[in-house]
């Protein structure tokens, strides 16, 4: 009970911090007070755009996202188990992290032009960015302890990975899935700036582009809400599912 109650003190100190700003600053074209960003939320639920917006971007994070862990999970698995394809394609995993992602999206406009098939790849390429150097970490713990045991009693090297070291490792790699969907629907605003109808990210720009602060701030509260929300519920069941992973931690 405790542990709620110092969440809900903290989002009433985040949402009277808001206030306090807005009241100061005074002027909604540059900071919307948070009864102005509620009644923008409640318009899009009351016209359905709501759905809309929130459908198209779920749809077009959960397809890049999920493209790129069946991508990352092989291939890092690979790279983190096989020491000769560590050696050719380590120094590549390890500069991806200091490539801005954000400079895909011209190329991959000029290469797709500015349809779904750009929104997709774009969100596939910074979700791998993001999963494969995660993934490699993650089959790279030390897991003696754990390979002794298969080897003593008698396993081959590839049914220890796949009855030891691929189980061990597979709540560690959910938990790293989850906050990679989450980052998902940071990247999809960018994706979505082009040659979209609905989404939050479309509804960032429009908002923007008329001057209209309040419906940006209430696509960022959407987001936050869904990402967090997501976030705990999936935690949660992960926790559940796989509790003889967490017990022994």
């Amino acid at each position: 009970m405790k542990k709620y109650s110092k969440k809900v003190g903290f989002l009433l100190a985040v949402i009277a911090v808001w206030w306090g700003v807005s009241i100061i600053i005074n002027k909604s074209l540059f900071f919307p007070s948070p009864a102005e960003t509620w009644e923008v939320i409640v318009n899009l639920f009351t016209t359905k755009a709501f759905f809309k917006h929130l459908g198209a971007s779920f749809l077009r994070v959960t397809s890049g996202v999920c493209i790129a862990t069946v991508i990352s999970v092989p291939l890092g698995m690979l790279i983190a188990w096989n020491k000769n394809v560590n050696k050719v394609l380590g120094p590549v995993v390890n500069s991806l992290r200091y490539i801005p992602v954000t400079c895909f999206s011209p190329m991959l406009v000029l290469l797709f032009g500015i349809d779904e098939k750009m929104k997709i790849t774009f969100l596939v390429i910074a979700s791998f960015f993001s999963f494969l150097p995660t993934v490699i970490q993650t089959c790279s713990e030390r897991l003696e302890r754990y390979t002794e045991t298969a080897y003593t009693m008698g396993f081959s090297y590839h049914r220890m990975l796949w009855y030891c070291l691929i189980p061990y490792i597979t709540p560690s790699l959910l938990q790293s899935f989850i906050t990679l969907y989450g980052v998902g629907w940071t990247y999809v605003i960018i994706a979505e700036v082009n040659n979209t109808q609905y989404g939050l990210g479309h509804l960032m720009y429009i908002g923007s582009a008329r001057g209209r602060t309040a419906m940006v701030f209430a696509a960022i509260v959407i987001i936050v809400v869904v990402s967090y929300t997501f976030d705990k519920i999936s935690n949660f069941v992960i926790k559940k599912a796989f509790k003889w992973r967490f017990d022994n931690e």
